[in-house]
């Protein structure tokens, strides 16, 4: 049994793992993905302890949608049969630097289940389906969760960086890495 964190509910109604997917974001999920983003424990690392604007949700979401235009890379939304918004997942492509960013965020009343890991796994594949060489995540210091999550997906140490909240890292994983044991389930994309 996996210990929850300081507020976050328990749940009556436990979740079967197969019925979580991911499907692309677009901007008809605005006002659901910013509600998501406004709960205090997502925003207090992902949005540098602001909760977000609705208009930076939408423009993070018009962005995502351009990038999967050009790529395969983009957002997706994290739902099952019982849950319309469970979280997301992002990569923003470096055409340049043949990188792509991950992101992600998930309902704390899920955390704990695998499933950031299975996001982000399910993205990192997808980046390696394109001419993507690295992907790289960061997290800020205090975010010990994030930081696991990263290290479950094989990713190594990269660099310390400074976000608004202080000491960060950024940890990657290359085309050709090891990448996570025991691999993660990946989850259907549609």
């Amino acid at each position: 049994m996996v210990a929850r964190p300081r507020g976050v509910p328990e749940r009556d109604d436990p979740i079967e793992p197969d019925g979580w997917h991911l499907r692309s974001a677009t901007l008809a999920d605005v006002d659901g993905l910013h509600r998501l983003a406004c709960e205090p424990l997502v925003y207090r690392y992902l949005f540098d302890a602001t909760a977000p604007e609705r208009d930076a949700i939408a423009d993070g979401i018009a962005r995502a949608m351009a990038d999967a235009a050009r790529t395969r890379l983009g957002l997706w939304i994290l739902q099952s049969p019982h849950v319309p918004y469970g979280g997301c997942v992002q990569l923003r492509p470096d055409l340049s630097a043949k990188s792509a960013e991950l992101i992600y965020l998930l309902d704390p009343t899920h955390w704990g289940r695998g499933l950031a890991t299975r996001m982000g796994w399910t993205a990192i594949t997808t980046a390696f389906l394109e001419p993507f060489d690295v992907v790289v995540a960061g997290t800020d210091g205090a975010n010990g969760a994030s930081l696991a999550v990263m290290r479950r997906l094989g990713m190594r140490f990269y660099r310390d960086v400074r976000y608004p909240l202080g000491k960060g890292f950024q940890y990657a994983l290359a085309r050709g890495d090891p990448g996570p044991k025991p691999q993660p389930a990946l989850l259907a994309m549609g």
